[in-house]
């Protein structure tokens, strides 16, 4: 029995330990928000003359189930759908801005989606070329990529930060073409508007060197936090759960503490606007009702919640 007892504590020590550290371990430390509050988003949405957005869309562009551990860290082994998402703020004139480009279908095989929506990826590409107004919440190829494959190129309407553009790291990685990448427009430092209700705010050397958040105050009132993968699932921001050891230092490398104190930031910006939608970067309960909540972000599509299909 001696012995068995020892081979059980060396097998838990070999496999459970690691296992653990690798999908489990969620330690946020003393990490603090940062010095950003609704009252001073509210103010730099009104800044600019013109008309708020009136309507919020939502596209899925491809998804895969996979653990939730995965992408908040310890918050169960049950499988979500990861999803890639763009949204579009509409005005009232019909002039719109697009964030975030979904995925082309050689990235979607790339990371092994189970389902691409090709529709629904034509749908995003048509509302790229048609923005008055481009955005991306970091350089992905899941975010970012598709947008440098358009066949148009970059749509002339994008605006990137320095950290989204070569040759920073990961943006590097990035299908550009041989020509020079354009300048800069926006910056990385505090929070500042780019249109009518549309508030950039910087997150660089968090998720990625070029993440951003996107803060929006539409004609109606509602006010939506585009989180990108700062927050990757719902989870994330409402638990305080980074991505797993296993993604966010290995198979995506970014700085834990960072993301934490993005993630405080978000909880901060939430407990002084109880109204205010989270919009995380991979999460599908955006665009289907919760309870007696309505669907943040209209869209074409059903999703069928065993995660078997993207149905028109």
């Amino acid at each position: 029995m001696r012995r068995f007892n020892i081979a059980m504590l060396v097998l838990i020590l070999l496999i459970g330990v690691p296992f653990y550290w690798l999908m489990l371990d969620n330690r946020p430390g003393n990490a603090a928000p940062k010095p950003i509050h609704i009252a001073q988003l509210r103010q730099l949405a009104d800044s600019l003359p013109g008309a708020r957005p009136a309507a919020l869309q939502g596209e899925a562009a491809a998804f895969r189930s996979l653990p939730r551990n995965l992408f908040a860290a310890g918050s169960g082994m049950a499988f979500d759908p990861i999803t890639v998402l763009a949204y579009r703020l509409v005005n009232s004139d019909g002039t719109s801005v697009m964030i975030d480009s979904g995925i082309t279908p050689h990235d979607a095989a790339a990371m092994k989606m189970s389902h691409f929506n090709a529709k629904g990826q034509a749908r995003i590409n048509r509302a790229l070329g048609e923005a008055l107004l481009v955005l991306f919440t970091h350089e992905h190829p899941d975010h970012m990529g598709a947008a440098l494959q358009l066949p148009q190129w970059l749509p002339a309407a994008a605006r990137l930060n320095p950290g989204q553009l070569p040759p920073s790291p990961v943006a590097a990685q990035l299908p550009w073409p041989r020509i020079a990448p354009p300048p800069a427009q926006l910056g990385n430092g505090a929070p500042f508007a780019v249109a009518p209700g549309i508030v950039v705010i910087p997150a660089p050397g968090s998720h990625t060197p070029g993440s951003q958040m996107i803060f929006a105050r539409l004609a109606d009132g509602r006010e939506v936090l585009f989180a990108g993968d700062i927050a990757t699932l719902r989870y994330s921001w409402q638990q305080l759960r980074a991505r797993s050891n296993l993604v966010g230092r290995y198979m995506a490398p970014e700085n834990r503490d960072e993301v934490y104190a993005w993630l405080q930031t978000i909880r901060q910006l939430k407990r002084e606007a109880p109204d205010l939608a989270v919009i995380p970067g991979h999460d599908i309960s955006t665009l289907y009702p919760a309870g007696d909540r309505p669907a943040i972000a209209q869209s074409p599509l059903r999703f069928e919640l065993q995660h078997k299909a993207i149905v028109e």
